[in-house]
């Protein structure tokens, strides 16, 4: 029983600090006011974490694992590249938009973060990257996709996604983000040359 309160206390103090970073800014956030939010006693956060920034990586990875999962699981479901792409793409923004406060550290206070954040947010980074690019590969391998460098272009088709969900951030996440998911489809599938079969182009319309 007491290990089952142990790891509630650490999840707590994870989504307290998710919190108050994505609102307040990692920079302006005191151990604190994080155990206050928690609900914990101000010490009990330097039994898991030996500093803020180790929390602050906590943070990252909790979300972005969660996420890569999901993204792995949802595109795995579908056939096609085609139909692998969009799912990516959507699942992505839908992610984004139901944890806003994780989309705010990753996005807003990664240029002002130490190498050890930046690290993870650059592996996390690569796995969506490496995803986008062995879709690509499959598409061109079925004659679907036009031929192309498909690492630059997974890195294009990355920094896509990431100037939508910047701007969405920018304007304090004020609007469905989801919202944008076949736009931004459409706009990355006819990008790679990628003809939308009758049947997908219906099901978006």
């Amino acid at each position: 029983m007491a290990r089952k309160r142990v790891g509630n206390k650490r999840e707590r103090i994870i989504s307290a600090a998710a919190r108050l970073f994505g609102d307040k800014g990692y920079h302006n956030t005191t151990t604190a006011e994080i155990a206050e939010t928690a609900n914990v006693a101000a010490g009990t956060i330097y039994i898991y974490f030996s500093s803020k920034e180790e929390l602050l990586v906590a943070v990252f990875e909790e979300f972005l694992s969660a996420h890569m999962d999901r993204l792995r699981d949802g595109i795995a479901r579908e056939q096609g590249p085609e139909k692998k792409l969009r799912r990516l793409l959507t699942l992505g923004l839908e992610l984004m938009e139901n944890n806003p406060d994780s989309a705010r550290i990753f996005l807003s206070q990664l240029r002002q973060s130490t190498s050890m954040i930046k690290t993870v947010a650059k592996r996390s980074s690569r796995a969506y990257k490496d995803i986008i690019e062995e879709i690509l590969e499959e598409g061109v391998r079925e004659g679907v996709c036009r031929h192309m460098n498909a690492s630059m272009t997974a890195s294009m088709l990355f920094g896509a996604f990431q100037s939508v969900v910047l701007d969405w951030v920018a304007d304090d996440c004020s609007y469905p983000l989801s919202g944008f998911a076949d736009e931004l489809s459409n706009f990355v599938l006819n990008g790679v040359g990628c003809h939308l079969t009758v049947e997908t182009a219906g099901e978006h319309q």
